[in-house]
């Protein structure tokens, strides 16, 4: 089973990449927030000495942060480093932007982003619009060993839209969309997947579908609260935000509860821009995957959890994989929203779910 987890870039935190390793997880991944985590590259760097067969990537970083040139750098880089074993996640970006202020990208600019990073992580030329200018970009020394364009990077797209679909089902190798273990929303992803990958012109198949869940296995005696309280806290209003759009347009196949549901958790949890007594952005992202801010524990409600998280006992955490599997998940991701419990969740997904897989 392919199985990927990410979390934040926590840099004395390395050694949990070693530890997802040895248990049989096949991909990590971390995030990129400037003023939230640390520097996704140092983190995996670190992580490409210390183990020698886990893929290794971002989850996800994107156009706006970091142009397209470094962000191919610091990929070849890392392939150097683990060779054959990379991958480049990237997305608009809700947490890296938003929490500065900041809009997300847009979708064009994420599309030009991408074809610039995956021609220079090929060695190829590549023309590259900046500062008003064009210009004609490539690697100079490719053969030195400052970076690796030999091994192929995959591209992983974090889309959270039918455009964000339309748009990576044309150049990515994979796709990650927020999905719980609700086999209704994994077919509708699949279904709109397949079709715009067929659009493009791809073969069937071609773009692997990763889910993106929140992680918590339930002790003896903890509920869904415990899951919220001690585990991935306020994490599953992300799948609300970057789904709400979408979801929308789908409402006769969702239903109307669901949907209304995480279009409110939505808006609670990012506010009204128009509002007077709007907070400002800083304290909005001050929480954000730290564990639970008391503030949202009211938007947080049971229907949110089951329909957005992997969690439960061990036996229902290896069912509710099972489904998302059969519904047409290829690669199932945990997101692991406090990193204080992060070392104990890798532990629980190796035993309780790849053990026997």
């Amino acid at each position: 089973m392919e199985f990927c987890i990410g979390t934040c870039a926590k840099i004395d935190q390395v050694a949990m990449v070693k530890q997802a390793e040895d248990l049989g997880i096949t991909h990590f991944g971390v995030g990129e927030g400037p003023l939230l985590f640390s520097d996704p590259y140092q983190f995996l760097a670190l992580a490409a000495q210390q183990t020698s067969s886990i893929a290794l990537g971002t989850m996800v970083t994107n156009p706006l942060t970091r142009i397209a040139p470094v962000t191919a750098n610091s990929m070849a880089t890392l392939n150097a480093l683990a060779p054959g074993r990379t991958f480049l996640g990237i997305g608009t970006a809700n947490n890296a932007l938003r929490s500065m202020g900041n809009r997300p990208a847009k979708i064009s600019e994420l599309s030009d982003a991408i074809e610039v990073a995956r021609e220079l992580m090929a060695g190829r030329r590549i023309a590259h619009h900046w500062l008003g200018e064009t210009r004609d970009v490539e690697f100079l020394d490719r053969q030195s060993g400052y970076y690796n364009v030999t091994d192929h990077i995959p591209i992983w797209v974090a889309a959270g839209g039918p455009r964000g679909l339309r748009e990576a089902a044309k150049y990515a190798d994979a796709v990650v969309y927020c999905l719980g273990p609700d086999a209704d929303m994994i077919r509708l992803i699949r279904r709109e997947l397949d079709k715009a990958v067929a659009d493009a012109g791809r073969s069937p198949g071609s773009v692997k579908l990763v889910s993106l869940s929140w992680f918590y296995q339930l002790r003896n005696g903890e509920t869904w609260e415990d899951g919220v309280t001690n585990g991935f806290g306020s994490g599953p209003i992300s799948s609300c935000i970057t789904n709400s759009g979408l979801m929308n347009q789908h409402r006769e196949e969702l239903g109307d509860p669901i949907v209304d549901a995480s279009i409110t958790a939505a808006q609670a949890y990012l506010g009204d821009p128009a509002a007077s007594d709007q907070p400002h952005y800083l304290d909005v992202w001050a929480r954000y995957l730290r564990g639970l801010d008391p503030r949202h524990r009211p938007i947080i409600t049971k229907e949110l959890v089951d329909y957005w998280c992997l969690y439960g006992s061990p036996a229902e955490l290896r069912e509710k994989a099972t489904l998302m599997r059969e519904s047409g998940v290829d690669i199932l991701q945990v997101f692991l929203s406090n990193p204080a419990t992060a070392s104990r969740d890798i532990d629980d997904v190796g035993h309780s779910i790849l053990a026997h897989a």
